[in-house]
């Protein structure tokens, strides 16, 4: 037989595979096409792939559904997004960074940033017990990408009113039950679609449900599409490894993360079978995590889907017979919105005005992406919360901001460990309360347990109209080591133990610029060691020498470094001024007697700090 009619039988014998009823009798009415799109991580990114051979076939879906990563995809195909358009997404997208709660530090305000990322473990306190977080990640950097990227969708309450109808899965864990979101937020139904357990936390819908990843139980979700009205099926499996070996399960992380795949892995197989063509790229090799491998994941997707080119092509054909098969118009996008009012979720430990006073969104005005951005920079700065999420509701002509913060565990204890060598090795401890005697307060205390002891004290409330006042105290104490010189030669060191207390109020311009004033007390004291009081009797022939006194403070500061310890650009300027009125000396000779000659006059002191980064290469 000749090649030419070998491939005319290959494609009627696909044709018949896709459309084993056409055969039969030939449908009246167009079939209806849905697209499901499954879970996997990072390995659903190979659905970008799949989207441009699809749009090159001339294949217009008319159901969309999606899980997990699928649900993402899905979800934004499903408003208007083409596939270039995520391919570029996919490209540009700093996906480490948008999977991981990191911030950086010119987005955390002044007087968090020195306590921020400092701790290896931060733990909740319920009902006086220490807890562990529900997830290891909050997902706030992902769900303010997902608000920003589905802002089209304002005022549109029902899936099925998007261009592309869709479904998106999770999983509600209370009555171990798949949930299938037919309307809502877009961007807080693909966020609960993909909280993986134990990775992410879970999304809470009126205390009722706890949703969790859909691919606990529906990873591939072909059920929903039918239940859409799709005659056909074009699914793109690129979830769990089919086939495990005993030589793969031989780790504690590998059996318990395939243990508890079972049953979805179970109903994906069930689910493949009602599929007419499937698309499963080969993605060996990769794993749900390798965000990092984001680009070779999508052209995985791509081979795949060119391998069934043939079908498409025939699908494509045959629903044209039935008339053209034009693209529905995408949403349109908003540069702006007009915004009636802001509203915010029931807080228990803050007051609702610090949210309006940071976000500082006047009734009846017009947002952009980029001020409502600012403003929720602002408002998650302030450390109060572990997540921001923010939607949008109808309300005549205008919009109503809804605003649903998850806020931080009233308690909460941080941990961590440090070693140096000029100091040696010590354990940091950070307890922190909130509505400690006042609504909308917070009480931090740290600790350093070491044989240099730090601890610190604060206790700040914002205040003010737009929440730009911060009224404060701190207490502070440390114990250092201060190298001492006599005629120019270091000879040793020196205890010094310092302690400061004040009672500030400081204005904020910005997120990272300030400016306060206070009243302080100070005490500080050297104690020589007995080394060199035995070696220089006459200058050192005291056991400590020390002053205390009240006085006022002002300061300035600026800081817009990008990280604490390795800042690869910004500023920070400090300026710090303290004038202490009439100290009392405190000096304890080693012959038992005290100099009552000594004393010193009031005196003053200014800091100025400053410092720039900036890559040269």
């Amino acid at each position: 037989m000749k090649p030419p009619l070998i491939k005319f039988f290959l494609i009627l014998l696909l044709f018949c595979t896709v459309y084993p009823l056409m055969s039969q009798s030939r449908p009246a009415e167009r079939p209806k096409i849905g697209l499901v799109l499954s879970g996997g991580g990072a390995k659903g990114l190979a659905h970008i792939g799949v989207l441009k051979v699809l749009e090159e076939a001339g294949i217009v879906p008319d159901y969309i559904s999606g899980t997990s990563m699928g649900s993402i995809i899905g979800g934004l195909y499903a408003i208007g997004y083409t596939a270039e358009d995520l391919s570029a997404m996919n490209h540009a997208l700093p996906w480490q960074v948008m999977l991981s709660d990191y911030v950086p530090l010119r987005n955390i305000s002044l007087e968090e940033k020195h306590d921020y990322m400092r701790f290896f473990a931060e733990l909740p306190i319920r009902n006086g017990k220490i807890m562990l977080p529900s997830g290891m990640l909050e997902g706030h950097n992902l769900s303010v990408l997902l608000s920003s990227l589905t802002w089209r969708t304002a005022g549109i309450d029902s899936f099925d009113h998007y261009p592309y109808p869709y479904r998106c899965v999770g999983t509600d864990i209370i009555n171990g039950e798949v949930v299938d979101f037919k309307s809502g937020d877009l961007a807080q139904r693909m966020r609960a679609s993909m909280a993986i357990p134990s990775v992410f936390t879970p999304v809470i819908f009126d205390s009722s449900m706890v949703i969790v990843d859909g691919g606990v139980i529906r990873n591939f979700p072909v059920d929903e599409v039918l239940d859409m009205g799709a005659d056909i099926v074009i699914g793109v499996n690129s979830g769990f490894k089919e086939k495990e070996t005993s030589e793969d399960l031989r780790s504690l992380g590998k059996i318990l993360s395939r243990s508890a795949a079972s049953y979805g892995i179970y109903d994906s197989r069930q689910q493949a079978k009602k599929v007419h063509v499937l698309i499963a790229p080969d993605l060996t090799g990769y794993t749900s995590a390798d965000f990092n491998k984001s680009a070779e994941i999508e052209a995985a997707g791509e081979v795949a889907a060119r391998m069934h080119m043939d079908e498409l092509l025939l699908l494509a054909a045959d629903q044209k017979t039935y008339g053209a098969c034009m693209k529905p118009e995408p949403l349109a996008e908003k540069d702006s919105i007009l915004i009636s009012r802001v509203s915010v979720n029931d807080l228990k430990y803050n007051d609702q005005s610090l949210v309006y006073g940071m976000l500082d969104i006047p009734r009846n005005s017009y947002v952009t992406k980029t001020q409502l951005q600012d403003g929720l920079e602002r408002l998650f700065g302030t450390q109060y919360f572990e997540r921001l999420n923010y939607r949008f509701e109808k309300d005549k002509d205008a919009f109503r901001l809804i605003i649903d913060a998850a806020e931080k565990p009233p308690s909460s204890l941080k941990v961590s460990v440090h070693y140096d060598n000029y100091y040696g090795a010590g354990l940091l401890l950070n307890f922190t309360q909130s509505n400690f005697l006042a609504s909308g307060a917070r009480l931090t205390l740290v600790g350093d347990l070491s044989q240099y002891p730090q601890a610190r004290v604060y206790y700040r409330k914002y205040t003010g109209h737009k929440k730009k006042l911060l009224a404060g105290f701190e207490s502070y104490f440390e114990s250092n080591l201060i190298r001492v010189y006599v005629h120019g030669d270091e000879v040793g060191f020196s205890k010094q133990n310092h302690f400061t207390s004040e009672l500030s109020l400081k204005h904020a311009f910005t997120l990272n610029q300030q400016i306060g004033a206070g009243l302080l007390f100070e005490y500080s004291a050297v104690y020589p060691n007995r080394a060199i009081q035995t070696l220089y009797p006459t200058e050192y022939n005291f056991k400590h020498y020390g002053f205390a006194g009240f006085g006022l403070s002002a300061s300035y500061n600026l800081n817009t470094l990008d990280d604490y310890l390795y800042p690869s650009e910004g500023t920070e300027i400090g300026v710090h001024m303290k004038g202490i009125y009439n100290p009392a000396t405190d000096l304890k000779l080693l012959t038992d007697t005290i100099d009552t000659e000594i004393s010193l006059s009031s005196f003053g002191k200014v800091y100025i700090n400053f410092e720039k980064y900036k890559l040269i290469g």
